[in-house]
């Protein structure tokens, strides 16, 4: 989940860079279906990923504890 973080951060700063004109080359590439540049189209899915990835690790933590609230309930009926 760090290397998310870290290629984020990385994408954010490089279209930082390329909005203030100090990398040029990057503001010509578009997406021509979206009408948005090729960074904005990377920060979009690296958020998108660490999004789901936060919320598949909370869903799956969620699991564990009602299993083991079953085996809990489980063991005083015995």
């Amino acid at each position: 989940m760090i290397w998310w973080i870290v290629i984020l951060a990385i994408l954010t700063v490089l279209s930082y860079l390329t909005d203030v004109g100090v990398i040029t080359f990057l503001q010509n590439l578009k997406v021509p279906a979206l009408n948005a540049s090729l960074l904005s189209l990377l920060i979009l899915l690296c958020t998108a990923g660490l999004l789901i990835k936060v919320l598949w690790m909370k869903r799956k933590g969620e699991k564990e504890r009602l299993q083991q609230k079953v085996q809990e309930l489980e063991a005083k009926l015995k």
